[in-house]
């Protein structure tokens, strides 16, 4: 049995607002941050700025894959489009790292070729700016995703986080090459921040791998639904087979459940019916499917039901006989 007229998510608007924030913000710290480093000539402001090339690159993405995600269930598709939020992510972890490693190899040069640092508090200026834009659309797309599960929004909320910290550590790189007159200060620092961006970069495509491979519920999630069951033992004489999985913002459950076969169908479907609702209150908007499965022979309470004679089903069993007769 499974759960009736259950609507997979959609994207809602407010996930599609969000995403146009994040593509409107990242086009305009781009701005800033290249401004930053054609003024300064810092290959730290540099590695910055490649990051935000592929905020903006990756924001699109976002954009693209919630509208795809959003789409309601189709012929092709009838479980969804939510995994297109996985395809978008693991696009995005992928840009990462390659922006990571183009940075290290950007420091690197910078550091056998060095070249004098000009107007840094121009620079400094511009990357204040750039970076106090950076944190509030970060923790307003983190908000967002906690509120309507998006994998997609989460992760460029992650992103532009790193962002932030990965504009401090600049911002401290080219503070210590002023205070002590050292420039290797610069590209030492996007050497760290290249190598931060490269494994952030990597450990996004793993879990949205992860996340293709359908990977269970979280750990207190299954629990709630164990305990739900173990609330209804003296309907429920045994369960197995419980399988999670989650798609973007959709999760389902199923579940093999046994029950007294002396049980009416009747009665059966409402006991899965009550129990789907006690899952998705504990769980809202998961997709449950619960098959029903008889008890074996050694079930004490039915070789009591059956020997006594459950009532109205003698009648029936003779009806059946005489329609089979017929």
């Amino acid at each position: 049995m499974g759960s009736e007229g259950c609507e997979l998510a959609t994207a809602p608007p407010v996930k599609v607002r969000a995403a146009l924030v994040s593509v409107g913000t990242g086009l305009a710290i781009l701005v800033f941050k290249v401004a930053a480093y054609l003024i300064t000539g810092s290959v730290a402001l540099l590695s910055d700025a490649a990051e935000s090339v592929v905020n903006v690159v990756a924001a699109n993405v976002a954009l693209a894959s919630i509208v795809v995600a959003g789409r309601p269930p189709d012929q092709t598709h009838p479980y969804g489009h939510a995994k297109a939020e996985y395809v978008s992510s693991a696009t995005e972890g992928a840009l990462i790292a390659m922006a990571g490693a183009w940075v290290v190899v950007a420091a690197m040069g910078r550091l056998l070729r060095p070249q004098p640092l000009q107007q840094l508090p121009v620079g400094f200026g511009l990357l204040a700016l750039a970076t106090a834009a950076n944190l509030a659309v970060a923790l307003f797309l983190l908000r967002i995703s906690r509120v309507s599960r998006s994998i997609a929004l989460e992760a460029s909320a992650r992103h532009l986080l790193s962002d932030v910290l990965t504009s401090v550590g600049v911002a401290v790189g080219l503070g210590l090459a002023v205070v002590t007159g050292w420039t290797p200060f610069d590209p030492l620092t996007a050497l760290v921040v290249g190598g931060h961006i490269a494994w952030m970069g990597a450990g996004l495509v793993r879990r949205s791998v992860a996340g293709l491979m359908d990977v269970q519920l979280p750990p207190h999630e299954i629990e709630k639904v164990h305990g739900i069951f173990e609330a209804h033992r003296s309907q429920v004489l045994d369960y197995h087979a419980l399988r999670t999985r989650q798609a973007g913002a959709d999760r389902f459950i199923d579940v093999h459940l046994v029950v007294h076969r002396s049980s009416t169908v009747q009665e059966a479907h409402a006991l899965t019916d009550d129990l789907e609702q006690h899952i998705r209150e504990a769980l809202p908007g998961v997709d449950v499917t619960i098959h029903v499965e008889p008890c074996d022979a050694s079930c004490a309470r039915c070789a009591a039901v059956e020997a006594a004679g459950r009532p109205g089903h003698a009648d029936r069993r003779a009806e059946g006989r005489r329609a089979g007769a017929e």
